[in-house]
């Protein structure tokens, strides 16, 4: 199977699997993979954001207090 991309898609596909120490080859399968796999059980795609270990098991109820004192508002 051949796959054509635009340039500007090559290029961020290049620097993706770079970044991720893949060939772009390897993060073309991953990503298809996960979009499709998904998609083929019926489950919907997990958010992919950042997340903590933080320790502290209360942290996220306290945040707004949290975030209060880092402005300055307490």
């Amino acid at each position: 199977m051949s796959l054509y991309l635009p340039e500007d898609l090559k290029d961020r596909v290049a620097r993706a699997a770079r970044l991720h120490g893949l060939s772009e080859d390897d993060y073309m399968r991953g990503a298809i993979e996960r979009v499709v796999g998904e998609e083929a059980v019926g489950e919907r795609p997990r958010p992919r954001w950042g997340s903590i270990a933080s320790g502290d098991p209360t942290l996220a109820a306290r945040a707004d207090e949290i975030l209060a004192e880092g402005f300055g508002e307490r």
